[in-house]
């Protein structure tokens, strides 16, 4: 995608640019290069800067400037620890968004694995359930539902039996 120029990849160090100043390279893009994807990978460089109490104002401000340009946006939250309590997002910014889709380790026979689900959509229903994932070199691998666990998003979820009333 990046020979066929249909993708354009650029590395914003946290440090070196302010909130105001990514905003605008944002703008720019959009509106310079008519970018109709936006994928900010790392909200934590809003925090980097000191500016905690701004944060939220100011991904919600280029959030809505992005989906007045109908640009859809993916932003990407990390969480603070592997397993334990689950939380939607870091910074209670869940509000911005239209889809939440998050994905969580979880600890299960002295292996770690991936799970992936929907916590979230919008303008419609959507599947419910957890599932196990991998990434490989071709692609995404997603597996059957996690149907013979709970307290999956504990991160150290309990195998049930099946014939066991959950």
């Amino acid at each position: 995608m990046i020979e066929r120029e249909t993708l354009q990849v650029n590395e914003v160090e946290a440090l070196e640019r302010s909130p105001q100043e990514f905003a605008r390279m944002v703008r720019d893009d959009v509106e310079g290069e008519g970018a109709d994807i936006v994928m900010v990978d790392g909200i934590r460089g809003y925090q980097l800067r000191g500016e905690d109490d701004r944060m939220v104002q100011r991904i919600h401000a280029l959030g809505r400037y992005l989906n007045n340009m109908s640009v859809t946006t993916v932003l990407i939250d990390e969480t603070q620890s592997i397993t334990g309590g689950f939380m939607a997002t870091n910074g209670n910014l869940s509000y911005l968004a239209d889809n939440i889709v998050f994905l969580r380790h979880i600890e299960l026979q002295g292996e770690i694995r991936k799970a992936i689900g929907v916590l979230k959509k919008r303008t419609s229903d959507f599947e419910r359930t957890l599932r196990r994932f991998e990434i490989t070199a071709p692609g995404i691998k997603l597996g059957e539902p996690l149907t013979n666990m709970r307290v999956v998003l504990s991160g150290t979820p309990e195998l049930v039996d099946r014939d066991e009333d959950t």
